[in-house]
C-alpha cells in the first residue's frame, strides 16, 4: 500500500465519532487487532516524493470536490459516501467493512486521483474498486458464529438498524471465497457524509499504528 490518499469524516462530526467508536468496540472482541482512523482509500501507491508533491495531490482533491460541490448540495442529490452492506470479509484489511454506494462522484474521483499520481495498479486496476469503511483489521478467520452474532448486535446499535442477512452468497462461488457473512439494512443508515471532508495522505509503512499523515486538507 506504501502511500495511500484517504477520504475521511472530518473529526468531531457525528459521522466521525460514530465510526471511530465502533471501530474501538469491535477492536475489544478482538484485542490483538489495530485500532485505526475511520476512511475510504481513494487511491494507493501514491508516487509522493517530496511537500511539493503532497500540495499537488491535496490541491487536486479541492479541484475535484469544488467541480463537483454544487451537486452535492442539491437536496434531492445522493451522498457521496452512503451505506448500502455490511460484510465480515476473509481479507485482513477488509475484515468488517460498511459497503458504500457506487456513488458515481466518488468513483470517479477515485480513478482520476489512481490514474493521476499512483505509481502502479491500484485497487481499481481492473474496474473493480469498491468503497468501503473498513471497522475491523483482523486475520481470524472465520469468526466464530459468537463473535458474529455481537459484531451484529454492535453495529446495529450503533447504526440504529437491523441487519438482514444475505443468504445469497452461499451459492455464489467468487462471494464465498471473499465473504464469510453479508447483511442488508432494513432501512438507510443515517450515516451518510458529503462536506465537510478531510482529505488524507497516509505512509502506511510499517506496524498499523506507526502510519503517518503526511499530507492533510479539510474541506
Amino acid at each position: 500500500m506504501s502511500i495511500a490518499l484517504w477520504y475521511c469524516p472530518v473529526p468531531g462530526t457525528y459521522q466521525y465519532e460514530v465510526l471511530k467508536q465502533l471501530i474501538v468496540s469491535l477492536q475489544t472482541i478482538f484485542p490483538t487487532s489495530p485500532l485505526f482512523e475511520p476512511h475510504i482509500t481513494l487511491a494507493t501507491k501514491l508516487q509522493c516524493e517530496n511537500k511539493e508533491k503532497i500540495d499537488e495531490i491535496l490541491t487536486s482533491c479541492v479541484a475535484a470536490v469544488q467541480s463537483i460541490k454544487g451537486q452535492l448540495q442539491q437536496s434531492n442529490g445522493t451522498p457521496l459516501v452512503s451505506f448500502d452492506e455490511c460484510c465480515i470479509n476473509k481479507k485482513f484489511f477488509k475484515k468488517v467493512t460498511l459497503n458504500c454506494n457506487q456513488n458515481k462522484y466518488l468513483v470517479s474521483m477515485a480513478r482520476i486521483m489512481q490514474e493521476l499520481y499512483s505509481e502502479g495498479d491500484g485497487e481499481d486496476a481492473n474496474g473493480t474498486w469498491e468503497p468501503h469503511v473498513s471497522l475491523l483489521y483482523s486475520d481470524v478467520t472465520p469468526i466464530s458464529k459468537a463473535f458474529v452474532r455481537i459484531i451484529q448486535q454492535r453495529i446495529e446499535d450503533a447504526l440504529d438498524v437491523r441487519l438482514i442477512e444475505d443468504t445469497s452468497i452461499a451459492s455464489n462461488e467468487q462471494y464465498k471465497n471473499d465473504i464469510q457473512t453479508k447483511w442488508k439494512f432494513d432501512r438507510k443508515p443515517s450515516l451518510n457524509w458529503n462536506l465537510p471532508g478531510s482529505f488524507k495522505i497516509v505512509r502506511c509503512e510499517g506496524p498499523i499504528g506507526e502510519w503517518m499523515v503526511i499530507g492533510r486538507i479539510d474541506i
